[in-house]
Formats: structure tokens, sequence, C-alpha cells
């Protein structure tokens, strides 16, 4: 191996570990982000949403908060398929947080020699010293900020005598001469290492040291902006078609415009100059730019072409709404979204085959800790799915009905039929994601219950099916069950589980070999059942 290649590969090793360093702080910031103010960032899209400048602020600020356009995108997605927003102002979010991100890059670029080492500081101090879980998150965002700014430093360092080396000048005259394959590259770089964020930085720090140029970065940064749109579709193939047509949107359009500046190169390393001096924040300049522009240019066409494409998914989407409707059984009819009673009747109905489907997979679950293979615990996975299919249909209906409520009675119809759909969904997850990894678990083991345990779990499985059945009932009937009646189903249940839990731990003191075998996965099926009681403790009916 000749000198050149060694130094090659060790420029590209330290590059790669300080890429990795620069992922993983703003992993870190963007999950202690959403675990300490997740709930809070919903509300404040959903509150800015209520206009379009708002919804667009929303957006940037959020982004710039969690470094992550992404995990903006996703939050309103989200929003979306509850029902809580419109299509048109997730668009909007959408590209206010694409122009946060950019700017995020801004703020990380500054030279801050000193912040690193004392963000690192603080946040481990923060970290340790909490007495509280949310001071621990802000610990870690703090923690991640600091290696985020520290990865930026180091490629600085790292890419600086590659400007006077000869080793990457055959790959760079390549990659200059070819510039469409520079910015595909770049597209599927970004789009790999699921961080626009990330990948900008990286090509300012090589531009900053004079290792790339402009004819070189401007491509480059185009690939970027298209692979950005990319990262999230991924994440919404199975959502709404609300949601995926608001990634496809942000998708094409960024590669229209992404085009349209790659076709006019030549203007922008001309107008270079007037976005900033210096190299590395030319590159970050024009790329806030960048998406500037994709809001500026958009914005009066997004319900247009949001809705465009919305046509389209539905129309060759085999999930959408009618198809899922038909083969779920669904008696939800399209043709009554604009007669909010109808709809919200139609609705009700298909919220009760929902419960019917729940309450015949729960009452089946113990059948999970018989199995003689995984084979068997797969087909209530399988039934749950359908209950997910149908919760889906529910929400996208009734997001579709709520634009023709204005009746106050109507709004709250709609939201308790909303609330106990998710019920019932979150008992089915109960059951395929909890009940079936401990039957699983049981399974490998090849253990059993001891027979007294057994009826145990059998005795509060009864329980919480009976109170399940009242509950689902009682919704059925449109009429309200009494809370205090089923808030002493819930403490008669408690009470069992915590007798149940007592007299297991009894056993295994006596050294039961049974109970010692299963103690784990006994305990836990326990206070899942004990869950599930809890979720149907408030799950109101339709009045």
């Amino acid at each position: 191996m000749t000198a050149d290649s060694q130094s090659a590969l060790s420029v590209i090793l330290h590059m790669m570990g300080a890429i990795s360093l620069l992922l993983w702080g703003s992993y870190t910031v963007r999950t202690s982000m959403e675990r300490a103010l997740g709930a809070r960032l919903n509300q404040l899209l959903s509150t800015l949403s209520r206009s379009k400048f708002k919804a667009v602020i929303g957006g940037a600020a959020v982004a710039m908060m969690m470094q992550s356009a992404t995990a903006t995108i996703l939050l309103s997605t989200e929003l979306l398929g509850a029902g809580a927003i419109s299509l048109v102002t997730t668009m909007l979010i959408v590209l206010g947080a694409d122009l946060g991100s950019a700017m995020a890059t801004r703020i990380l670029f500054l030279d801050l020699s000193l912040l690193p080492p004392a963000l690192l500081v603080v946040g481990m101090l923060l970290y340790r010293s909490a007495y509280t879980w949310r001071i621990k998150y802000f610990g870690r965002i703090v923690i991640g900020l600091g290696l985020m700014l520290l990865s930026i430093q180091l490629m600085k360092q790292i890419t600086a005598p590659l400007a006077n080396s000869s080793v990457p000048t055959e790959w760079l005259l390549v990659l200059q001469s070819l510039p469409w394959l520079s910015m595909l590259l770049t597209a599927i770089v970004t789009w790999l290492f699921h961080s626009s964020v990330a990948i900008v930085l990286v090509i300012a720090s090589l531009s900053q040291t004079g290792v790339i140029d402009a004819e070189l970065f401007i491509p480059m940064l185009l690939g970027v902006n298209i692979g950005a749109g990319l990262i999230a579709l991924p994440m919404v193939a199975r959502s709404t078609p609300e949601a995926k047509s608001a990634v496809i949107t942000n998708i094409i359009i960024r590669s229209i415009l992404a085009v349209a500046l790659f076709f006019s190169t030549a203007l922008w390393i001309y107008l270079l100059p007037s976005l900033s001096a210096e190299p590395g924040a030319q590159v970050i300049m024009l790329h806030i730019t960048f998406n500037a522009m994709l809001l500026v240019l958009f914005l009066p066409f997004t319900s247009i072409i949001v809705n465009k494409t919305l046509a389209w998914i539905q129309s060759r989407d085999s999930k959408t709404m009618d198809p899922l409707s038909a083969k779920a059984g669904s008696g939800l009819d399209p043709a009554l979204l604009k007669k909010p009673e109808l709809a919200i009747s139609c609705a009700r109905r298909e919220a009760y085959r929902l419960g019917d489907i729940t309450e015949t997979l729960f009452s089946r679950a113990l059948e999970m800790f018989q199995a003689e293979d995984q084979s068997e615990i797969e087909r209530f996975i399988e039934i749950d799915r359908e209950i997910n299919a149908r919760n889906r249909a529910i929400h996208q209906y009734l997001s579709e009905a709520r634009r023709n409520v204005s009746d106050q009675a109507d709004e709250k119809a709609l939201d308790k039929i909303l609330h106990f759909a998710s019920t019932m969904e979150n008992i089915g997850d109960t059951i395929s994601h909890n009940l079936s990894r401990l039957a699983g678990k049981r399974l490998g083991r090849g253990v059993a219950f001891s027979p007294e345990g057994l009826d145990e779990i059998t005795n509060i499985h009864n329980q919480v099916l009976t109170l399940l059945d009242t509950e689902i009932n009682s919704f059925a009937s449109n009429q309200s069950t009494k809370p205090k009646k089923t808030r002493k189903m819930v403490d008669y249940i408690r009470q069992l589980c915590n007798e149940s839990i007592a007299r297991h731990r009894r056993r295994l003191s006596d050294h039961k070999l049974s109970s010692m075998g299963s103690s784990s996965i006994h305990q836990d099926a326990v206070r899942d059942l004990l869950q599930i009681a809890l979720l149907l403790e408030h799950t109101p009916s339709v009045d």
C-alpha cells in the first residue's frame, strides 16, 4: 500500500468517524426533544396551523429545535392522520420545516470553538444531577448539540490538509466533469445517512478548506435537497394517502427546483459572492436560499399540487379508503361525507365493528399461551392488522367529514368515535405486541404457567373481557357507561392483579419450579391485562 493510499484511507476513516459523531449528536437531540417535549411540539404545530403564515413558522421552529425536517414532517403527518390539521396545512408545515432545518445548519456552522466543550460539560452536569426525567432529557439535548459542533470542528481539521493534497484530485475531476453524477450520488448519500444537515455541513467543510469549489458543491447541494425529500418516503409507506401525498409533493417540488437551478449553475456561481465571502458559508447560504425559494415559489400553488398528488395516489394506491373499506367490510360511505350526521352514523357503525373484532381477539388472547408453534401466535397478529386497517379507515373518513361539521354536538360525537376507535387499536396493539411477545417467550423457553398462576390470569382476563364487553355495548347502544361502575370494575381488576403478583411471589419463595420458569412472563402478562383495563376506564361512548 502506497503512502498516498494510506493517507486517503486515514482521511476517509477519520471523516466517517466525524460524520458518525455528527449523526449521533443529531439523533440524540431529536429523540430527546421528542421524549421531553413530544406532546408540546404536537400542540405547538396544531396551534400554529390556524393560518398559513403561522403554519410555516411553526414548521420552521420545530425543525430548528429538533435539528431535523424529517422528524417535523412525520409529526405533522401524524396530526394529519388524526384529523387535527388539513392536508394543505401539513404541506405548509413541511415547507417551513425544510427552511428551518436549513437555517439550523447556519447556526451549527458558526465558528464557536469554545462552545462544544462547554455544552458537553453543562449537558453532563444536567444529566447526572437531574431530579426529573425532563431535565435529564434537556441534558441529553445539550450533549447532542455539543457533539454536533465538535464533529464540525473535526471535519474542518480533517479536510484542511486535503486542499494541498493530490490524493482527491482524480475523483474530484471526475465529479466536476459529470455534475449530474455528483448530484445523483449526493442525493443517494443523503437518503442513506437520513440527515441533510450532516451532508450539508460536510460539503461546507470541504468547501471552507478549499477541497471543492462552487462548480462542484452547487450540484452536490442540489442533490442533498433532493435526497432530503426522499428520507421521509419509506416512513410514510403505510400511512394514509394524505400523508403520502404531502411527502411526495415535497419530493416533486424539490426536484423541480433542483433541476431548474442545475441548469443555471453559472448564474449561481456569479451570485455566490453576494451571499457570503467565505466558501463554507456560501454553501450554507445557498442551501437556505434554495429552501426559501421553494417556499416563495410554490406557496401559491401548494393546494393545487398536493391535491393533484393525492388524486394520483388514490387512483393507484391499493390502500386508499374505498378498497380498505371493501376489504374490511366497512360501512363507510364516501357519498355521505357532506352530510355530517349520516357520516358520523356510518363511522359509528364501523367503530362498533372494530370493537367487535377487538373483543373477539381479546377473548381468545390466552390461547396464545397454549400455542405449540409460532405460526399460531402469528394468526393473532394478523387480526390486529385488520384492527389497525379499520382504525385508519375511520380516522381518514372522519378527517374528511370534519370539514363539513359546524355543529358542536356533531364535533363532540366525532371526537368520541375517534377516541373509541383509537382505544380499540391500542388494545389490539397491546395483545399483538406485548402478549404475543410473552407467548413467544414462553414458547421459546418451553415453560408453562403453574395451575394456580394460570387460574389467576384467566380470572383477570375474564374480568377485563367483561369490562370490554360493557364498554362496547354502551358505545353500540349510544348510552354513556356510568363512571362509578367502570371505576369500580377497574379497581376490582387492579386488586386481582396485585393479589396475583403477591401470590406468585409467594410461590417463588416456596421454590415452585413452574412459577420460577414463568416468573417474568406471569408478571408482565398481569400488567398488560391491567393496562387494557386502564385503557377502557376512560373510553367514552357517543351521546
